[in-house]
């Protein structure tokens, strides 16, 4: 996604917001040392700004972000996935009827024997069985 164009600008906006609150404590730092407090209170709500500036950007990102991913599909009941038939079932229709079993109740993903299990299906899946 970072070929994204507007991702794109919003990182370049991002490198000047940085830059310019770079300035800023820089710019306070000075007046703390001229004990120029009326500037330093003017660089101080520049600082605010930034940061609100910051913030909407990211919300801007994550919410176009979110706009690019597909829709989840949403969570099946149980009662949905018994009913489903065995041509709709997916991996972790099989991983629940394994657990099913007395010798199947610990059952993860991680599991070597699950791995081949699923290795084996996706290899005759391949070969048209």
């Amino acid at each position: 996604m970072s070929n994204d164009f507007y991702i794109s600008a919003a990182q370049q906006r991002q490198n000047e917001l940085e830059a310019e609150r770079q300035a800023a404590l820089a710019d306070l730092a000075a007046h703390k040392a001229n004990g120029d407090t009326m500037a330093a209170a003017a660089t101080v709500q520049n600082l605010a700004n930034l940061q609100s500036e910051f913030q909407n950007l990211k919300n801007l990102c994550d919410n176009y972000i979110a706009s690019q991913q597909p829709a989840q599909q949403p969570e099946l009941t149980p009662e949905e996935r018994a009913a489903r038939p065995w041509h709709r079932m997916d991996y972790s229709d099989t991983l629940d009827l394994a657990r099913t079993s007395k010798y199947g109740k610990s059952l993860t993903w991680d599991d070597p024997h699950m791995r081949a299990g699923l290795a084996e299906a996706r290899a005759r899946r391949g070969r048209g069985e």
